[in-house]
């Protein structure tokens, strides 16, 4: 049997990171099998809204960083955000779209 891209993409991550948990997974599931069906993604779906404690992780020039998503917003570095999009800007000293810089849009 032969990995697609996409599987081996998968592998690589879960060898990394570990998996997903199990709820996020039942999510992403659930949408891939929505959009199997009708070929449309719900841009208003709340499926992969991000639960409080989970950890987001980015490498970006060689320097791993990690967010801790809390109540009403996000913390990194020991202070607390409102959004995303300012710790990408922090990290990178430019403009970024947060969920793309953290990959969970």
């Amino acid at each position: 049997m032969t990995l697609n891209i996409f599987e081996k993409r998968i592998k690589w991550w879960e060898k990394k990171y570990g998996s997903l948990p199990p709820e996020i997974q039942r999510k992403i599931d659930k949408l891939v099998g929505q959009y199997d069906k009708t070929q449309k993604i719900d841009k208003d779906c709340k499926a992969l809204s991000i639960a409080d404690g989970t950890k987001l992780i980015r490498e970006f020039k060689g320097k791993k960083y990690s967010v801790i998503v809390v109540q009403n917003g996000y913390e990194f570095d020991g202070k607390k955000y409102k959004s995303l999009s300012a710790i990408a800007n922090e990290i990178t000293g430019a403009r970024w779209n947060g969920k793309k810089f953290f990959g969970v849009a």
